[in-house]
């Protein structure tokens, strides 16, 4: 080993709080990597790097101290190099791709595979120089050593580990390391102009523009490909693309292709010129908030002629499109499904009230929407969240409809699941507030509580008629919870006041963990709230927020469809961010019609679909700057 590679190792190893290489790195509850020697010495409850209080030793980090235990060793040959030596300079913007985590590791990775007995293939290595490193044995996210010994992390999957090293392919990672955050090659495909299935030439029959988008990105592990969809719908036609790469190359020229479509009056198809009606082996529920009622003699088709599409959200397996007239449809959209043939509406949810927002949750057992009614006696608005179970038996068995009365009069605008399926988190329309409600208690779905409520922005949201009838005043645009166990949440608005993106970390019990022993106990309750990180520097426009499952960076999507990547880790404030133009997408007026934005599963890459139907990739791991032309520099903003 390298005198360079041996410095930065240990490094590694210096960790804050501690004067000396610990060997005894571990966790503390806060997420905080500290010596645990140190941290007893101290004899306080306070993290020394985040100030955090009541935090205590959660686990040890197994891979730490291991490399302390390797870097021993190969100090006993290396004793009469000179102490003086072993420091590094403070990396800055252009020698960071030098520094990177995975070119540091990638000696001590290849060493750590032939001490285990792992062969590695001389074919694979084309250049000695760039050959890329093997991270199977590695895992050195903060966060990752956080889920790995949570006490329940055995019945709680994290999704992004199992997609990471599933399918893990070192050139990729290589490609990341070198280029993420500062370089990134992009593709667009207009699915306008692009001839997918359609028989004949476009002829304007496709969606020009859509009111309302959604995507979604996971791993088709049997197949070995990496599978994004997308929806784009207007007021009365929807339209869902596949883009299926494969995950072992990096080269790939796949296009997406359309796979299904529909009207709002009810016809479904593999395209545009084979639709059918049909609504066999379909649940149909109409509530008037008088009884429950399924009705098989709702004369269904009529109902749809006279509804236009608003809403859509997309999962896996289902699409659920929502509109006026107080209708919710969900459609199947697994070709593999032997129920139901692709783009068949399963369920349809039928009201007197106006819905204003739909979610899925991971699991896709749960379907939310929020409705405003209108009480009897004093004709005030109060709103609802009508919480839909699918039980499922290879086909859709039951739908088991659940009121949730919010105790605010202020209507609904967003609404969004946790990772586990467990909580709800709530925007309202004029008072800038957002709730977060526990869904289950005791395994009874018909007892759900509140258990967090606060308003953002109360400086800056003060009552100015003036401003809050314009545009740009729109109160809060997204708000979603943080990555698992984080238990953070994320919070955008667009508005002319200083009101920029924050995330907030939420002082209690874990919103994930709804098995544990802690959640199930009586006085289960968040106690206090924290901002950490506010992004000023990109303004106060901002429509949407998509999380990296690394934990190591966000997308903002500002009005004018700039999109903006954070980098940071773990996003502590004290922690130093990169904040780079990513792209542009297209612009929007409301945050109902602005682009989807997401993360790939690995992270590697961010998908978009904007309302101009121009699906767009952002890919970090193609290339490497320099060498692949298509590789080229973001803007940077701050750093």
């Amino acid at each position: 080993m390298d005198n360079k590679l041996f410095i930065s190792l240990e490094n590694l190893l210096r960790l804050p709080g501690s004067n000396r290489v610990a060997n005894d790195a571990s966790i503390l509850t806060c997420g905080c990597i500290v010596s645990e020697q140190q941290f007893l010495l101290n004899g306080v409850s306070t993290c020394q790097i985040c100030q955090k209080t009541n935090v205590s030793i959660l686990s040890e980090i197994g891979p730490l101290r291991d490399l302390y235990q390797i870097l021993q060793q190969q100090s006993q040959s290396n004793r009469r190099r000179s102490s003086s030596k072993r420091s590094i300079k403070s990396s800055n913007i252009d020698d960071h791709e030098s520094t990177d985590l995975m070119g540091l590791f990638y000696k001590f990775a290849k060493e750590e595979q032939i001490d285990h007995g792992s062969k590695i293939d001389p074919t694979d290595i084309k250049n000695p120089v760039s050959e890329p490193p093997s991270i199977k044995s590695l895992s050195l996210s903060p966060t990752n050593y956080k889920l790995e010994n949570k006490p329940h992390s055995s019945s709680v999957e994290n999704q992004f580990e199992k997609n990471l090293f599933e399918s893990l392919n070192e050139q990729k990672e290589y490609n990341f390391s070198k280029c993420y955050p500062f370089h990134r090659q992009l593709i667009t495909f207009p699915t306008n102009q692009l001839k997918f299935n359609f028989p004949i030439p476009f002829t304007g029959n496709t969606i020009k523009k859509a009111i309302c988008s959604s995507i979604y990105s996971f791993l088709n592990l049997q197949n070995a490909l990496e599978v994004t969809r997308f929806v784009i719908i207007n007021e009365k036609r929807w339209e869902l693309y596949e883009y299926a790469v494969p995950t072992s190359d990096t080269r790939s020229s796949v296009k997406p292709k359309l796979i299904c479509c529909g009207k709002s009056t009810g016809e479904y198809g593999e395209s545009l010129n084979n639709l059918t009606f049909s609504i066999d082996n379909e649940i149909i529920i109409r509530n008037d908030f008088n009884k429950n009622d399924k009705d098989s003699k709702i004369d269904l088709k009529e109902v749809l002629s006279n509804y236009d599409q608003m809403y859509c959200k997309l999962t896996k397996n289902f699409l659920v499109i929502s509109g006026t007239k107080g209708v919710m449809r969900v459609f199947n959209i697994d070709p593999e499904s032997t129920e139901y043939k692709l783009g068949q509406p399963i369920y349809t949810y039928l009201t007197n009230f106006p819905i204003r927002c739909i979610a899925i949750s991971p699991n896709e057992s749960l379907i939310a929407c929020g409705i405003t009614a209108k009480e009897r006696m004093s004709n005030l608005e109060q709103p609802f969240v009508i919480l839909h179970r699918l039980v499922f038996n290879n086909k859709l068995e039951n739908v088991d409809p659940i009121t949730i009365t919010i105790p605010y009069r202020d209507p609904i605008k967003i609404i969004n699941f946790n990772s586990t399926s467990s909580h709800l988190i709530i925007a309202t329309t004029w008072e800038s507030r957002y709730l977060i409600i526990k869904l289950k208690t005791d395994n009874n779905y018909r007892k759900p509580r509140l258990i967090w409520s606060e308003i953002v922005y109360t400086k800056e949201f003060e009552n100015n008629n003036e401003t809050n009838l314009m545009m740009s005043n729109e109160s809060i645009t997204d708000v979603q919870f943080g990555n698992q166990y984080s238990n953070t949440v994320i919070i955008t608005s667009c508005s002319l006041k200083k009101t920029p993106p924050i995330i907030i970390r939420l002082d209690g019990a874990s919103i994930d963990e709804n098995d544990s022993i802690e959640n199930h106990h009586e006085d289960y309750h968040l106690k206090s709230s924290e901002i950490i990180s506010r992004f000023s520097e990109i303004g106060s426009l901002i429509h949407k927020v998509a999380i990296s499952p690394r934990n190591d960076g966000l997308i903002l999507l500002d009005k004018d469809g700039k999109l903006y990547l954070i980098s940071s880790p773990n996003f502590n404030k004290y922690q130093k961010k990169f904040i780079v133009l990513l792209g542009e997408v297209a612009n929007s007026e409301r945050f109902s019609e602005s682009a989807s934005v997401i993360f790939s599963p690995d992270g590697g890459k961010v998908f978009t679909i904007d309302r101009k139907c121009n699906f767009q990739v952002f890919d970090f791991t193609k290339g490497i700057p320099g060498d692949d032309p298509n590789v080229v520099k973001c803007k940077i903003i701050n750093v």
